[in-house]
């Protein structure tokens, strides 16, 4: 593994909460809060957008790149599932 700075999501917890992915909306001014190393295929992000959060998803193959993100949530509860995603609680 070469030396990453940004986190690694850990295997999925047994009771994991699973998160709605939707079509991007795009077109919206937003700021990625923290994310996921980029070394995987998946990288995650948290984005904050006009007070709401949401996750962003973006998984990389052979065929392409694809973007998905989650339904919108008040700064805070984005915060927890943001936390939730990176101790394998969410995905």
């Amino acid at each position: 593994m070469r030396d990453c700075l940004s986190p690694h999501l850990p295997r999925l917890q047994a009771s994991c909460k699973r998160l709605v992915w939707l079509n991007p909306r795009g077109g919206e001014r937003l700021r990625v809060i923290a994310w996921t190393c980029d070394c995987r295929s998946s990288v995650y992000e948290l984005c904050h957008a006009g007070g709401v959060a949401f996750l962003r998803r973006t998984r990389r193959s052979d065929a392409g790149t694809t973007e998905h993100e989650t339904h919108r949530w008040c700064l805070h509860q984005g915060d927890e599932v943001w936390a939730a995603l990176l101790t394998g609680t969410a995905r």
